[in-house]
């Protein structure tokens, strides 16, 4: 499948309870895009696609202007399209996170091919995510990696949900030292442990700041 159309997502609001990695202590912020995006700054140059709306944070996804199937044959022969979208807004947070919870309130696109995601990510590579496919919007990916050793289609979990086009859902990262909970809704759909992550000396978990 292949982007024919715009397609967008709503940001409504982001509510970080978290240990700063600046200020060394356990923080609380919470930031409601229909009113203002401190903290926040596009980082992919996007020169359209940015709107500020009263539903919040409105990210529009273009078109590519061409589609030229190809695969990739370093990842097992992936269909992709030769072009990219020419604008893609991508939000970042200023700070660095180390702990705590994290709840993101989107309304995620509905177009096939394009995903929505939530994601925690360090400079070292160690990432916990959610991932929100567009052509398949009544399931929710999960995943984490770890950066010194990341691999791929291990350790990530799909999971049923409510369509998530239709209207805003929270979806929630409560990262500790010793495990990973990831909610819906206040619901708990998985948890990773982190003694379940080790091999040998080394356990493969995400605990750099992100």
């Amino acid at each position: 499948m292949h982007l024919s159309s715009r397609a967008f997502f709503l940001i409504s609001s982001v509510l970080l309870q978290v240990a700063s990695v600046t200020a060394s202590k356990c923080v609380s912020k919470t930031t409601d895009f229909t009113k203002s995006h401190d903290g926040w700054k596009e980082i992919s140059d996007a020169k359209k696609g940015v709107d500020f709306t009263a539903e919040g944070l409105k990210l529009t996804l273009y078109p590519p202007e061409k589609y030229v199937p190809a695969k990739n044959a370093s990842q097992d022969g992936l269909p992709y399209n030769k072009y990219t979208s020419p604008y893609a807004p991508n939000f970042q947070f200023e700070s660095l996170l180390q702990y705590g919870r994290v709840s993101f309130e989107l309304k995620t696109a509905g177009a096939p091919g394009v995903v929505t995601a939530a994601i925690l990510m360090s400079p070292g590579g160690d990432e916990i995510d959610f991932e929100m496919l567009g052509g398949d919007p009544k399931k929710v990916q999960t995943n984490y990696f770890y950066g010194k050793n990341i691999v791929y289609g291990v350790n990530g979990g799909n999971h049923d949900t409510e369509d998530t086009t239709s209207g805003f859902h929270t979806y929630t990262i409560d990262w500790s030292s010793t495990e990973i909970k990831y909610l819906i809704d206040n619901k708990e759909i998985r948890k990773v442990k982190r003694s379940d992550t080790c091999k040998r000396a080394t356990c493969e978990y995400p605990t750099e700041a992100s």
